[in-house]
């Protein structure tokens, strides 16, 4: 897909036949693991995906390794000034959302947004594969999202508030607000793991499709020009996976600062 011209992924164009497995550069590391590559999970679409989550984790670590062993009081280096604004930034910006209560959960949505992002433009490097274009990958942020955003609310308000919040008012409503707001709260879930899995995904499929398209592939000839005809939509992509990084880890936010806001409402 974004990696199509080192995978092994055959995308079915015409009826029937089912999508088989593509490979990024990374799957020489699960050779290498002889026997012991049957204990490593690999879904049946993207065998890598372990492989790439974990690569743009080493990226991440890597880049908080450099820029906090090298840090200055007074930055004058240019890695540590784009470190400082990006964290400021998102310090700012999940402060609006969040308030002065959720403040020392920042880090974790900022965190989102950064791991979210990189996962999403690992896609656009040639050989690397998008982990965001896996359901496995976008269902599990899902329910870290949504199981933290609950957590967070038991911890401030307590468990009485916590369970009114899903009763609900007025209090005879109770029996029938409580299971819509349980149902309300899988909904959250299923919405964030769709929308980010369904975005990727689709644009990852339409790159693809665009590569297909050049005349170098049509023709089955090295002799006529490759023409990139996925450019623009890979372009495109950067821009997309840019906001749909952001709209999860807002989300994310705003599904924690309900609770937060509801606890201080009750307290005023």
């Amino acid at each position: 897909m974004r990696g199509f011209w080192s995978g092994a992924f055959v995308l079915p164009l015409a009826g029937g036949g089912e999508q088989e497995a593509h490979h990024s550069i990374l799957h020489g590391v699960l050779l290498l693991l002889g026997p012991f590559k049957e204990m490593v999970p690999q879904p049946s679409r993207q065998p890598d995906l372990l492989l790439n989550t974990l690569f743009v984790l080493g990226v991440v670590f890597a880049l908080v390794f450099v820029v906090v062993r090298r840090f200055q009081r007074i930055p004058t280096g240019s890695l540590q000034n784009l470190f400082e604004m990006v964290v400021e930034g998102l310090n700012d910006f999940f402060f609006n959302i969040v308030g002065e209560r959720g403040k020392k959960y920042i880090p974790f949505f900022g965190s989102f947004f950064i791991y979210i992002l990189l996962m999403n433009m690992l896609g656009l490097v040639p050989g690397f594969q998008a982990p965001t274009a896996d359901l496995n990958t976008t269902l599990g942020f899902g329910l870290i999202s949504v199981i933290a955003a609950n957590l967070i609310g038991l911890r401030e308000a307590g468990l009485k508030a916590y369970l009114k919040h899903f009763w609900g008012e007025p209090t005879w409503l109770g029996p029938l607000m409580c299971p819509l707001h349980i149902v309300g709260e899988f909904a959250k879930i299923l919405s964030l793991t769709v929308r980010l899995f369904g975005n990727v995904f689709g644009e990852e499929t339409v790159i693809f499709v665009l590569a297909g398209l050049s005349p170098v592939i049509l023709l089955g000839s090295l002799e006529v020009p490759f023409i990139p005809l996925q450019l623009p939509m890979m372009l495109f992509a950067v821009f997309t996976g840019t906001v749909q990084a952001l709209i999860f880890s807002v989300l994310s936010a705003v599904y924690t600062a309900q609770f937060l806001e509801e606890h201080h409402e009750e307290h005023h």
